[in-house]
């Protein structure tokens, strides 16, 4: 048939923006093809170069297949003329779309011009095109299923997807390589990674501590059986039993619910757990890590200034200071926004669904400026926006949008003067007098056209970035390390009017734990704290027993110590395995022990070592670990 050149992977560090920092497998993509490809398949935007390219070009082209399919064709020049004439100006031949409505309505929704008025691969699916027999009787199992009290249709579909038999047979597919697992999709972590994710956790847990955050801690999964907790995005599953299943997708919806049934006026919580994304295709669920943190009460603004410097604290133990960016903006302030630009109610979502694309980068950068140039084509051409519009969302681009205390004076000259974006601009300015009190100041934007992150977001709200060509990896894009800011709007909805309390003010963070996994350097993991020692034997045919009651002295004082798990390791084997497992502190028991009760010291890199009294050895060894080697003890050169 020919090639379509739509062909398109997935970007992996893209953030979907309703998914609390975990990336959805939702299309969205980056690198592909570009305008490589049959010119008849390709869909406008990408001849165009528009910047938000998806699945959708795949559905252009598939209409202008099955319109081949359906439409014989005399001659290579009639081919090439109608076709032209359907590219071009969407005009099927007369006779045909006459003799074939249906088939006619489906090829010109599926040649959409603008990518969002075509069906998805699923609605096309489920269109009258092409009927099945079995579409008439799997029609009246699925009505018998959700308007009949009886269950026993429910359960034998239930039963049958649930088969001993069926689910081997399947099993077997996937083993023989039909719907094999990827290797970075099966259910282990290298011991590296694992290391790294406790030094993650063990860190985020010590902030959030250190800020008075008691622990939260959300199911992972539950049955759906309560409407106010009911997430459209959330992955769902179904038990053997028929019950409905769903994955957790955000760890703050529950958490605010447990508030507002307690009634709690001022509370901190913190959560380590992970959150659920869909994978691609037939791949399990993706999990990722993440910490949330969370202060109900307090004075407005000087809370959101607390939740940032918490960011920061755990973004700064793994990167430095000068590479993070904080985007800031206010919900107000966007209001305000689309008001003074002109764009309309219906015309938003598809508006800040492109401007998204473009606010991972840092704001007057230079790779934003080209990005810009193209969202703006795709708002003239695709959107259909006036050009009046666009003019002044750029002005906004190019003006609104920079340096914070460079931005605030020019919002307060050109936006208008009502008294929602003047306290908008009040906050933002009292946001960065506290910042500026913990000395965060540095890489502080405002982000005009930055909508957002989460639905709730009422008030401040902020994204904080590893921006592209820092020195941490191959970084195409910036990538998304933490969103927080108020959700008052939220609480309010859920809290119960009846009660005499008032609903609290609530700020909260997210923290993209597994993001900053994989973007940190290994220098950035290592252990500030705590040194392994292994304790060793020389001669006497392995001192086992010894061994075994030297180590245990030192598990006893809380100090890290192995011994190779052998009764008569060779000195050698000994030296080999505390290479392997980086341990620099070796104690050495010989024969002399219980005539001297001494033992040996060693530091292998220093390739010094000293005698200690065994009665002495857990205070030498704590003092010793504790700083410079050379201070802590006079030392003989072996």
């Amino acid at each position: 048939i020919g090639d379509f050149g739509p062909a398109k992977f997935s970007n992996l560090e893209q953030m979907d923006r309703d998914s609390c920092l975990a990336t959805e497998m939702n299309g969205d993509s980056i690198d592909g093809t570009g305008q490589v490809g049959t010119y008849f398949y390709t869909a406008p935007e990408i001849e165009h170069a528009w910047p938000h390219i998806d699945e959708k070009v795949d559905m252009y082209s598939l209409g202008v297949v099955l319109f081949e399919l359906w439409h014989q064709f005399g001659t290579a020049m009639e081919q090439y003329s109608i076709l032209s004439e359907l590219k071009h100006k969407a005009i099927l031949p007369a006779p045909w779309a006459t003799d074939n409505v249906e088939q006619s309505a489906l090829v010109k929704r599926l040649m959409a011009p603008n990518p969002s008025d075509r069906p998805s691969a699923l609605q096309v699916l489920r269109n009258e095109l092409p009927p099945r027999m079995e579409d008439a009787s799997l029609n009246d199992v699925l009505r018998t299923i959700q308007s009949s009290e009886d269950t026993y249709v429910f359960d034998q579909v239930i039963a049958t997807i649930f088969d001993e038999e069926r689910v081997l047979m399947k099993a077997q597919d996937h083993h023989s390589g039909r719907g094999k697992l990827k290797r970075d999709e099966l259910d282990y972590l290298f011991t590296t990674e694992s290391e790294f994710q406790d030094r993650i956790v063990e860190l985020a847990k010590d902030i959030f501590t250190r800020h008075g955050a008691h622990k939260f801690e959300s199911k992972c999964l539950r049955v759906v059986d309560d409407p106010r907790l009911h997430n459209r995005k959330a992955i769902k599953l179904l038990s053997s039993t028929g019950d409905m299943l769903e994955l957790c997708h955000e760890l703050r919806l529950p958490f605010a619910y447990w508030v507002a049934v307690n009634q709690k006026m001022s509370f901190r919580r913190y959560e380590i757990s992970h959150v659920y994304r869909r994978g691609v295709g037939h791949s399990v669920p993706n999990p990722y890590l993440q910490g949330d943190f969370d202060v109900i009460g307090g004075a407005p603004i000087l809370t959101e200034a607390e939740v940032i410097k918490v960011a920061m604290d755990i973004v700064r133990k793994f990167f430095s200071w000068d590479a993070c960016e904080i985007h800031l903006n206010h919900a107000h302030i966007i209001d305000a926004i689309w008001s003074w630009s002109g764009v309309k109610q219906e015309a938003k979502y598809d508006v800040a669904k492109l401007l998204s694309l473009m606010v991972s980068l840092s704001p007057q950068a230079s790779d934003r400026k080209s990005k810009w140039a193209l969202i703006r084509r795709q708002l003239l051409q695709g959107l259909h926006l006036p050009e009046s519009v666009v003019d002044r969302l750029q002005i906004v681009e190019r003006r609104f949008s920079g340096a914070a205390d460079e931005v605030l004076p020019r919002l307060r000259g050109a936006l208008p003067p009502d008294r929602f974006t003047l306290a908008a601009l009040e906050e933002l300015s009292a946001l960065l007098s506290y910042l500026r009190v913990w000395e965060i100041e540095r890489h502080v934007f405002i982000d005009a056209l930055m909508l957002p992150t989460e639905e709730y977001h009422n008030g401040i709200f902020f994204q904080i970035y590893l921006p592209k060509g820092s020195n941490y990896g191959p970084l195409s894009e910036g990538v998304l390390l933490a969103i927080g800011g108020r959700y008052d709007h939220l609480l309010r909805q859920i809290w119960d009017n009846h009660l005499i309390s008032s609903c609290p003010g609530a700020v909260g963070l997210s923290v993209a734990l597994e993001k900053i996994l994989h973007s940190a350097s290994a220098e950035s993991f290592k252990t500030e704290t705590g040194t392994s020692v292994l304790v060793c034997s020389r001669g006497g045919g392995g001192l086992l027993k010894e061994r075994m009651e030297v180590v245990a002295e030192l598990w006893d004082a809380n100090i890290k110590a192995e011994f190779v798990c052998t009764p008569a390791p060779s000195l050698t084997e000994q030296y080999e395995y505390a290479h392997e497992h980086g341990i620099k502190w070796l104690v050495i028991i010989t024969e002399d022990l219980s005539h001297t009760g001494s033992v040996k010291v060693r530091h292998i890199e220093l390739k010094r070592e000293t005698e200690v009294p065994k009665e002495d050895l857990v205070k030498f060894i704590a003092e010793a670990t504790s700083g410079p080697f050379r201070k802590k003890f006079s030392v003989s050169r072996t």
